[in-house]
C-alpha cells in the first residue's frame, strides 16, 4: 500500500476536528427531502438541496450513492465558518476518511472546500464568496487510489519511473463528483473590543453531480495561482 496522503496545513492553523468527536452535535436542517426513487431504479446522478446551519454546528444530508454530504465547523478563532467535506455513510472502523480534500486543490492553501474566515478573510469576505465548487472521489478505494497520486504530484521525486507510469494511468482513469455551494443568505455577528466579525448563520443549496466527465489527472493539470477574491 502506497504512503497515505498528508497535506501540509494552512498556516493559521485551520484544521478539522478529530472525526470521532463530531458525531455528537447536529445542525438544524431545513434540507430538502431526496425524491424516493422508483423500485429498482438507481440513485439520481444530479443532487440538489438546501440547509441551514448555525456556528458552531455540524450539517449532514445523506446524498444517495452510499455518501454523505458534511459541513464540519472550521477549527479557528479567528471569526467561524465552516469545511465542506463528502464522507463515506459507513466509514472503515481502522481510519477516518474524507472525499473532497485528496481532490480539491490547491492543497496548500485557502480553497473552495473552506466557507470560514481565516488565512486573511474576514467573515464579511468569506461569506461574499457565494458559490464554492469542489471536487470528490467517489469511495474509500479511490481515496486510497487518489492519495497516492496527489503525493505524487506533489512530491515527484519520491517517485520512481515504474510507479510513474502506473500513477499517470490512475489519474486518467479515476473518475471524480463535482459539487457547487451557493450561500443564499448569511449573517454576520459584529465583533466587540476589537474582536472580529464572526459568521453566525447560513442558509445554502448544494448541487452534487456525480457523473461528470472529470477526472482526476484533469483537476490536477495546471492552475493559475490563487488569488485573494
Amino acid at each position: 500500500m502506497a504512503s497515505r496522503f498528508l497535506f501540509t496545513l494552512l498556516a493559521c492553523g485551520l484544521a478539522l476536528g478529530a472525526m470521532g468527536s463530531i458525531l455528537d452535535a447536529r445542525a438544524t436542517q431545513e434540507a430538502q427531502a431526496k425524491p424516493a426513487a422508483p423500485p429498482g431504479s438507481a440513485d439520481p446522478t444530479e443532487i440538489r438541496f438546501t440547509g441551514e446551519v448555525l456556528r458552531g454546528q455540524i450539517y449532514e444530508h445523506d446524498v444517495g450513492h452510499n455518501l454523505v454530504f458534511r459541513l464540519t465547523p472550521a477549527v479557528s478563532d479567528e471569526g467561524g465558518g465552516w469545511v465542506i467535506g463528502m464522507l463515506p455513510s459507513v466509514e472503515p472502523a481502522d481510519e477516518a476518511l474524507e472525499f473532497v480534500e485528496v481532490a480539491t486543490p490547491p492543497y496548500h492553501g485557502y480553497n473552495d472546500r473552506y466557507l470560514a474566515a481565516t488565512a486573511g478573510y474576514s467573515a464579511r469576505e468569506a461569506t461574499a464568496l457565494t458559490t464554492r465548487k469542489f471536487y470528490f472521489v467517489q469511495s474509500v478505494a479511490d481515496e486510497h487510489i487518489a492519495s497516492e497520486v496527489v503525493n505524487a504530484a506533489l512530491y515527484p521525486s519520491t517517485v520512481s519511473e515504474d510507479e510513474r507510469s502506473r500513477i499517470d494511468t490512475e489519474a486518467v482513469r479515476l473518475k471524480l463528483g463535482s459539487g457547487e455551494f451557493h450561500i443564499v443568505h448569511s449573517r454576520i455577528t459584529p465583533g466587540k473590543a476589537g474582536e472580529p466579525d464572526t459568521i453566525a448563520w447560513l442558509k445554502f443549496e448544494v448541487v452534487l453531480n456525480l457523473a461528470p466527465d472529470i477526472t482526476l489527472e484533469s483537476v490536477l493539470g495546471p492552475k493559475p495561482a490563487s488569488n485573494h477574491r
